[in-house]
């Protein structure tokens, strides 16, 4: 009797591998049409009924069969079926259902009343990408952070090369902290990203009607814009926010426990000096030394300065340096 209870046991646990070698873990990620991810996308096996969303940045883990077949649904998009066909990494791309006419982006009546410096208010193209779903700014479940500037639209207003000024208290904005885009909407169904190329910078308006200033310096970073914290005709202080995406990655053996159980926009600023004569850059960080190095030429004023503000170095203590320095 004990040979037969170990033979079926020895079946059970052969039978059990068996089972275990025909799962898959796929990886996936759900974007749409332009390449943006599509969070809280729903993923359903078709055959177990087993289900999960994408989280902030379109990204899924589900465990099938290798031969699955998956339905794909989100808010404002077509559905679709995929086939897994024993692959561990799906890209999956859906299509909006009403989509947003590029004609639209690209005619200047859209921007007619664009109050411009030099009348000129189709002069500016906006020809970024453009989507009938707006970006979600408040992230859903437990995800901490942000990969936008602001909570909802703020106001504000764009200056194109040939600083042409444009401004619309109709039109909301907000800054994409991970790619760098500048979002616009006119009715708060439709977004557009502007051209990057048709911005020298741009100004938000916080909920306090504080501004932001943000330009494009290439000798800082090519793709996304840094704010300028002061500016005068010798210095200017900017500070580049470059935003990451932290997965969860809580683990436990029951006795101790390590990371978070939480997905997180992760912000990391950068400091930069631009010598104005010279077009010349230097990094800059949050101490004394380094203020030292970057204003090699200022030894004189930057200790009257240090003497008259002992307190702690942050954003405020640059601007105030900055303007001290460009008296």
């Amino acid at each position: 009797m004990k040979k037969i209870v170990t033979a079926g046991f020895v079946f059970l646990l052969s039978l059990l591998n068996v089972v275990r070698a025909q799962e898959l873990i796929v990886n996936g990620v759900v974007n749409d049409k332009n390449g943006s991810p599509v969070p809280q996308a729903f993923i359903q096996d078709k055959t177990d009924k087993v289900a999960v969303r994408t989280d902030s940045t379109g990204k899924f883990t589900l465990k099938v069969s290798p031969n699955a077949v998956l339905l794909v649904a989100a808010a404002n998009y077509d559905s679709r079926v995929i086939d897994v066909k024993n692959k561990s990494n799906l890209l999956i791309v859906l299509e909006s259902k009403k989509e947003f006419s590029e004609a639209a982006v690209q005619s200047p009546s859209l921007f007619s009343d664009y109050n411009a410096s030099n009348g000129a208010a189709s002069a500016v193209v906006y020809g970024g990408r453009s989507s009938s779903t707006l970006p979600v700014f408040h992230p859903v479940g437990d995800t901490r952070g942000s990969r936008y500037l602001f909570k909802d639209w703020a106001t504000g207003f764009v200056v194109s090369p040939q600083d042409s000024v444009y401004k619309n208290p109709d039109f909301g904005f907000n800054y994409d902290k991970m790619e760098g885009g500048l979002l616009l909407t006119q009715d708060k169904k439709t977004v557009v990203e502007i051209d990057k190329d048709k911005i020298k910078s741009f100004t938000l308006y916080n909920t306090l009607g504080q501004p932001a200033v943000y330009e494009y310096v290439p000798e800082i970073d090519k793709t996304r814009f840094p704010q300028l914290l002061s500016k005068g005709d010798k210095y200017k202080i900017y500070k580049l926010t470059t935003t990451t995406f932290v997965k969860a990655n809580f683990r436990t053996d029951g006795m101790t426990s390590t990371g978070n159980n939480y997905d997180e926009f992760v912000d990391e600023d950068s400091y930069f000096v631009l010598d104005v004569k010279s077009k010349t850059v230097q990094p800059l960080s949050l101490k004394k030394k380094s203020i030292k190095t970057a204003f090699a030429a200022e030894g004189a004023k930057l200790n009257t300065f240090f003497d008259a503000y002992p307190e702690k170095i942050d954003d405020s203590y640059l601007k105030k340096l900055g303007d001290f320095l460009n008296q």
